[in-house]
Order: structure tokens, then C-alpha cells, then sequence
């Protein structure tokens, strides 16, 4: 059996709006953490092309899948870093969350915010054996709820037909921008495919420490017979400096042979 570490990490986009909390001022102790904390794979929220470039200077031994949403394939991603060490990528999947997915910078319009939406999906193959297993990384919209419905249920269509393709054990890393007893979350655990092994942690989402008390909309979900060792949700400040304005979720998980 092999012990997996996965992450789900919302960085919070670089904007000098944020002050002392903007991302270039959090980058090295965010970094610092995430390696102590030694994922095998991070499903990461809120990155754009500059973030990138630094979290990879900051982080030797990883490498980040997946495109932007914007018409260029830039701007902001729903990105999987991935331990090179230890895993092998196979298949990658970076989509726009609109009836087109395959073109860049479209949405759903409806109720929907002005941002593009896209989600991120990569079967690993553990190098030292192991099944191989499927990481799928989204961020929807925080704005519509409707768009959010319709940009789970692409997700699931994905999922479904990956699944009819090669199945393999599956996690759903991502903030929701939903609470727990949304439509939009309902619509994933309710079907009796995915549980949402994150179910028993507090919030998630404290805005740099302005809300009290937190609000969860961050999950990590899992299908088949994985077997959670340990889920936590740390809330990391640095001299005032928070990791992020959202706490990440770290969840050791077994998947039997």
C-alpha cells in the first residue's frame, strides 16, 4: 500500500491591495511551510504565471501542471504541483469551466462573475510502486451559484469519463467558493461516488484573520476505498504574516493495493 500526502492550497492571488499580506511578502515562509509539510501533490488555487516562476525557485524538487484561464492560457490557474521524486505524471487535463471548454477565457455567463473558471485533472504513477491514482483541482466561481452547479457538474462528466477511459482512484481538491450544505456540494458527495474526507474540519477561509469564526469552503474529496491516515487544516501566521488568507487542508491518505 502507498501512503499518499495531498494538499488543497488557495495562495490568494499577488495584489498590492492585500499590503503586508500580498503574496510576495508570504511566498518564502508559504514555501518554507509547504516543504516541511512534504506533499506528494498540491492542488493549488489563485496562481498566476509570477507566482509560479517564485513557488518553483522556492520549491526544488516539484514541478506545477496546468494552464491559465484567460484567452492567452495565462492569468490565473487551478494548478497540481507534484513531487518528481516520487511521482510520474500521465495523463493532464487543464479545461475551461463554459459549454466550450476548449476555448480559452469562456464562461457560463448566467449569474456568473466576469473570471473565467477551469479545472485541472493529472493520473499519477507512484515510482516506486503503487497504484496509480487521479488528482482533479478546481476553483469555481464566487459569485454565481447556478455557474458554480454547472461547473461541478462539468467536473463530474470529466471524472466520469476518465473513469470509463482508465479508473483509478480519484481526489477532488479545490475551493468551492460553497459552504457544506450547498447544491453545488451536495451534488458531489450525494451520489454516492465521492465523500468529502475533509467533512470534520472547521473553516477554512479567515481572510488574513478577519473571520471569526472561519468559513469552510475548501475540500478535499475522495472515491473508492482510500483510507484517510490523517486530515488537518493548520493555520500558519508568521509574525503576522499569514500563509494565506485561507488555512490549506493536508491529508494523509492510503490506497490499497
Amino acid at each position: 500500500m502507498k501512503k499518499i500526502r495531498i494538499i488543497s492550497c488557495n495562495l490568494r492571488l499577488q495584489t498590492v491591495g492585500d499590503g503586508e499580506q500580498q503574496f510576495i511578502n508570504r511566498v518564502d515562509f508559504l514555501c518554507q511551510r509547504l516543504l516541511q509539510l512534504d506533499a506528494d501533490v498540491i492542488g493549488f488555487q489563485e496562481i498566476k504565471p509570477q507566482m509560479r516562476k517564485m513557488i518553483i525557485a522556492r520549491m526544488p524538487g516539484y514541478a506545477l501542471l496546468g494552464a491559465g484561464r484567460d484567452k492567452y492560457r495565462l492569468d490565473e490557474g487551478s494548478v497540481i504541483a507534484y513531487k518528481q521524486a516520487e511521482l510520474i505524471p500521465e495523463r493532464l487535463i487543464s479545461d475551461i469551466l463554459s459549454p466550450t471548454p476548449h476555448i480559452p477565457g469562456t464562461t457560463y455567463g448566467i449569474d456568473q462573475s466576469t473570471c473565467p473558471r477551469i479545472f485541472s485533472s493529472c493520473d499519477f504513477m507512484p515510482i516506486d510502486g503503487g497504484k496509480p491514482f487521479r488528482v482533479m483541482n478546481i476553483h469555481t466561481d464566487h459569485i454565481g451559484k447556478q455557474a458554480r452547479l454547472l461547473e461541478v457538474e462539468q467536473l463530474l462528466a470529466s471524472y466520469k469519463e476518465q473513469q470509463s477511459i482508465r479508473p483509478m482512484t480519484t481526489f477532488i481538491t479545490g475551493d468551492f467558493n460553497a459552504l457544506p450544505d450547498a447544491p453545488e456540494i451536495k451534488l458531489i458527495t450525494e451520489r454516492g461516488i465521492f465523500r468529502d474526507i475533509s467533512s470534520e474540519l472547521g473553516g477554512t477561509f479567515h481572510g488574513f484573520g478577519k473571520c471569526d469564526p472561519k468559513i469552510k469552503i475548501d475540500y478535499i474529496f475522495a472515491d473508492g476505498d482510500a483510507e484517510v491516515l490523517d486530515i488537518f487544516a493548520p493555520h500558519d501566521v508568521n509574525n503576522g504574516i499569514y500563509f494565506s488568507d485561507h488555512d490549506p487542508i493536508v491529508a494523509t491518505v492510503v490506497i490499497p493495493d
